[in-house]
């Protein structure tokens, strides 16, 4: 019996004793790092001092169809790591892949410092259906500033319209003549605009380059009133204040009555919160400048909103679409000028202001 004890305890003393590893610890991390490259979906490579690229992991050997040197890089790949590009270099390429096809990576390039042979690490991020998502959303963002801009412009157009239709049915006389021709005169006009507008906007949605021609400031004010009041007449009043004297300004004046007529309708839109909404328009020469100011009567923008109201596609109203803060900044500033929210302080009877100065 004491002997089969015996037996007992000195197997489980052999099954419990360590056998050394055959992997000695630098090898052992040499295997745990690469199995970790292996592991990482990125593409990773390396470029050696004799200028040969490698893969470092699966994922590029998988890519390159090769098990370790790259035997003829593409073109886009080598052009990232020229010797004159600078470390941590960051650029997009359309690299070939399997059926005959491309997609498109962006390559993130790290300088080796000729470390273990190595001049440049490489990591590649497949962003073709991240490239192919931000495409279809400026698209939907464009067709969104076309829709705004065309139904602010096609609003006034059908208004003037309908009168000059009711002025033709009456007896004509000298003053409804007057009328139905001011009528089509304005029609014409912004008929022409938006047909320009638009044309710009099919280059890639940019906006056109100004047209600058000498304007007089307060005909612009004037006929922008007008068109206002063909759509907001009766629900919004417009107190209109013109310059003392004459004041030419070169400028755009299709793009600048487009400008104009955005600020008008987003302060109309606020001023409805009010029992009596009233809306200004106002320009002026101060401080060697002209300045067009255009306030309401509405609630006011929230301390916490002021500094986005300008971000395009950011709205604080219900059925907004961010488009026209941003859009009448930028053509104000493709006049060389600035679009700006006024101090609460300064404003006076009015809640919120907006102001041009060129």
């Amino acid at each position: 019996m004491a002997s089969l004890i015996a037996t007992q305890l000195e197997l489980l003393r052999r099954a419990q004793r360590k056998e050394p590893s055959v992997v000695r610890p630098v090898g052992r991390e040499t295997l745990r790092n690469r199995a970790l490259l292996d592991h990482a979906p990125v593409p990773l490579l390396f470029q050696q001092t004799d200028g040969t690229l490698h893969a470092a992991n699966r994922a590029a050997r998988r890519l390159f169809e090769t098990e370790g040197r790259l035997i003829a890089p593409p073109p886009a790949l080598l052009a990232v790591i020229e010797p004159d590009k600078s470390a941590s270099e960051h650029a997009v390429i359309r690299l070939p892949s399997s059926g005959g096809s491309s997609r498109v990576y962006a390559v993130s390039v790290g300088q080796g410092g000729g470390a273990g042979g190595i001049v440049a690490y490489l990591a590649l991020m497949d962003v073709e259906a991240s490239i192919n998502a931000a495409e279809a959303q400026a698209l939907r963002e464009l067709l969104q500033i076309l829709s705004h801009e065309i139904m602010n412009s096609l609003t006034p157009i059908v208004s003037l319209s309908a009168t000059a239709a009711e002025l033709f049915s009456e007896v004509p006389t000298r003053e409804t003549g007057l009328m139905i021709g001011e009528a089509l005169a304005t029609i014409r006009r912004r008929a022409d605009g938006l047909d320009r507008f638009v044309r710009g906007y099919r280059d890639l949605a940019r906006l056109p380059a100004p047209d600058l021609q000498p304007v007089d400031l307060g005909e612009l004010l004037r006929e922008t009133a007008r068109l206002f009041d063909a759509r907001w007449a009766g629900r919004v009043a417009l107190e209109l204040a013109l310059p003392p004297k004459r004041i030419m300004v070169r400028l755009d004046r299709g793009q600048m009555e487009q400008a104009l007529l955005n600020l008008l309708n987003n302060g109309a839109e606020a001023a409805l919160e009010h029992p009596a909404p009233r809306i200004q328009l106002a320009g002026a020469w101060i401080d060697g400048a002209i300045q067009i100011t255009v306030h309401d009567n509405g609630s006011g923008i929230d301390a916490a909103q002021r500094k986005r109201i300008f971000e395009p596609f950011v709205s604080f109203k219900a059925n907004g679409n961010g488009i026209g803060l941003s859009l009448a900044r930028q053509i104000v500033r493709g006049h060389g000028g600035a679009l700006i929210l006024e101090d609460e302080m300064a404003l006076g009877p009015w809640t919120t202001g907006l102001c041009i100065r060129l």
